[in-house]
């Protein structure tokens, strides 16, 4: 072989070995491009998982932040007296210059406004019914100037003239419905008041000169309660027709799901009071607004 051919072979030798080192850098180097690359999905992955985190966390501030009025009502340790909580009871209503009162029963329309005038710009507390239960159970306070208002029957006289005053104070007021006489009124159920029990049809005297209730059998009792639920749409809180009841009425509200029941006789309602025989504050057609306000203090 010649010096020149010789000379060639070893060009080519030489072209080739360069030429394969360059080309093992460029695939090493690809390589760990792609061990080094994050793909895009997983990129997204764990974008939407700092998304989520971040939303969840600001959820959890959200929660933490919010208290409900009766916590932030509670944070000034000014608590209601071991007096009790004043439940006042109503029933009718009427406009002086319209009508005359037929009864004690009967509030004049402007004394009424007078009196929830009073509770608003005095910014007394209107507690829930759960929150009522609870206070009798001991597991919460209320504020020292805490009241409910509850009004008998369901009588279209509290709608057309008492009702507009509780909106226009934005207070609040349970209607104790006489289901068989009133129940259309749970149909159109006015804001900031609770539609509650007065019985369906147990608000009648019976054979022995008091209502019914004292003297239906239990099962008959526990279709009328359970009829009285569902017009007034799931009711838990039950007014006495006539105030009177009996240890088997109780037993027969506590087996239909009612939480408290209200009489007629007049207290204040106090924590462990018994729950199926609890105390309303009467106001009458006679309360001045002096007497309605030591009532309630």
């Amino acid at each position: 072989m010649s010096k020149k051919k010789s000379l060639n072979v070893k060009k080519v030798l030489f072209f080739i070995i360069i030429l394969g080192a360059i080309i093992g850098t460029i695939i090493l180097y690809n390589n760990k491009s792609k061990n080094n690359k994050t793909e895009p999905s997983n990129i997204t992955s764990d974008l939407n998982d700092s998304v989520s985190e971040e939303k969840d966390l600001k959820k959890e501030e959200t929660v933490i932040s919010e208290k409900t009025e009766l916590e932030e009502r509670l944070e000034n340790g000014k608590y209601l007296s071991d007096s009790g909580l004043p439940v006042l009871m109503y029933h009718f209503f009427y406009d002086k210059n319209e009508r005359e009162p037929q009864d004690g029963n009967w509030i004049e329309i402007n004394d009424f406004e007078q009196q929830i005038k009073y509770l608003s710009e005095n910014d007394y507390y209107f507690p829930t019914w759960e929150e009522v239960e609870n206070y009798i159970d001991g597991k919460t306070e209320l504020p020292e100037k805490s009241v409910v208002i509850t009004v008998d029957d369901g009588d279209p006289s509290f709608f057309e003239l008492g009702v507009p005053i509780i909106q226009k104070y934005n207070v609040k007021a349970t209607s104790f419905v006489v289901a068989y006489w009133y129940g259309d009124v749970a149909q159109n159920k006015e804001n900031n008041i609770s539609y509650q029990s007065h019985s369906y049809d147990m608000h009648k005297g019976g054979s022995n000169g008091k209502g019914v209730m004292l003297s239906w059998s239990y099962e008959k009792m526990v279709e009328d309660l359970k009829a009285s639920q569902d017009v007034l749409g799931g009711s838990n809180i039950f007014c006495y027709p006539f105030g009177q009841y009996n240890e088997l009425d109780k037993k027969a509200l506590k087996d239909t799901g009612f939480k408290l029941a209200f009489t007629t006789q007049g207290g204040r309602v106090k924590k462990g009071a018994s729950k199926y025989e609890l105390p309303r504050v009467r106001i009458s057609g006679t309360t001045s607004i002096e007497s309605f306000i030591k009532k309630v203090e």
